[in-house]
């Protein structure tokens, strides 16, 4: 019982602890946005209203499928619910104004970077280590989770200097 009263304690009142508590959160908001968005044909909507050109003519080839804009989705939605949770809950921001502003931008490039930092892991395990993709995921996602928390701790949501001048 004693086991359970620290690791319950951790979780939820420790800044680790509750980093991952939200981080799981996030993980489920992410997926219920992935999977409600490409069960519909969005795709589809999203031509007929004319937000998204039926053809696009561009010097590569890509195609937009209804999976790849759920996926924008889901990442748009995990960041934004990242962001509020981590702000308030885990990091305790109290920023406002220009610099609310600012956290919230050097959130969002931080998250985009750690986000190519995974697509060339992954590419790099499977590519040329020839690591299984199940296996290749893990490690990259353990990375990834580590380095978003450094960076949010560190540089997204860091509280200034003794003496440092506080913006409004």
């Amino acid at each position: 019982m004693k086991l359970i009263k620290k690791i319950w304690a951790w979780l939820f009142h420790s800044e680790k602890g509750l980093y991952l508590v939200f981080g799981g959160l996030t993980t489920i908001v992410s997926l219920i946005v992935f999977y409600l968005f490409n069960g519909f044909n969005l795709k589809g909507v999203l031509i007929y209203k004319g937000i998204l050109p039926g053809e696009v003519l561009l010097p590569f080839s890509i195609t937009v499928t209804g999976y790849m804009i759920a996926t924008v989705l889901r990442n748009v939605a995990g960041i934004l619910f990242a962001y509020l949770t981590n702000r308030g809950m885990v990091f305790g921001s109290t920023a406002k104004g220009k610099a609310r502003l600012r956290e919230f931008f050097k959130f969002v490039s931080s998250r985009l970077i750690t986000f190519a930092l995974d697509l060339i892991m992954m590419w790099a395990f499977v590519e040329l280590l020839e690591m299984s993709e199940g296996v290749a995921g893990l490690v990259s996602m353990v990375v990834v989770i580590i380095l978003n928390y450094v960076l949010s701790k560190l540089f997204v949501f860091s509280k200034p200097q003794q003496g440092a001048q506080k913006e409004e």
